[in-house]
């Protein structure tokens, strides 16, 4: 696959049934890369904040159970987002909301540090979804790309 230059979302996907646990030993350097990305587009925060979503994420990790990731951002930051997939793959995305160079650069970024742990993985970008998501409005479920193609 060819990388493109400008990405909505940036997915990666462990290979294999994995545990979140795996995650837990790179996931620090994972953060770090995400809220260093994250300082042009952040007013100031609570210091301990980053620190506290570190911890909370890694406790969640090391117990093996999905971490909330990073969703506390701007309308213009990036998130690091953990779905809950019906096919049980371990996977998590970089998005924004609109197409930008930010969102490549980190996922790939966070594939260097995936790799040099030795954590076999794919990366995608702007895939469709195909698992469903609660939708707020109307209360019921939706595929988060319909979501998406109505945002368009």
């Amino acid at each position: 696959m060819v990388t493109p230059v400008k990405a909505r979302t940036g997915h990666l996907v462990i290979e294999g049934k994995k545990d979140f646990r795996v995650l837990a030993r790179v996931y620090p350097e994972i953060h770090r890369r995400l809220l260093e990305a994250n300082q042009p587009f952040t007013k100031e925060l609570d210091p301990v904040l980053p620190e506290v979503l570190l911890d909370e994420n890694l406790r969640d990790l090391k117990e093996g159970r999905k971490p909330s990731g990073f969703n506390r951002q701007e309308v213009a930051g990036l998130r690091l987002v953990f779905p809950i997939r019906e096919d049980h793959k371990l996977e998590f995305y970089v998005s924004r909301s609109g197409r930008c160079s930010e969102v490549v650069s980190l996922t790939e970024s966070i594939s260097g540090v995936l790799h040099k742990a030795g954590l076999r993985h794919q990366v995608e970008y702007d895939r469709n979804f195909t698992f469903p998501v609660r939708s707020s409005i109307s209360g019921g479920y939706q595929r988060e790309s319909d979501i998406l193609d109505e945002a368009r």
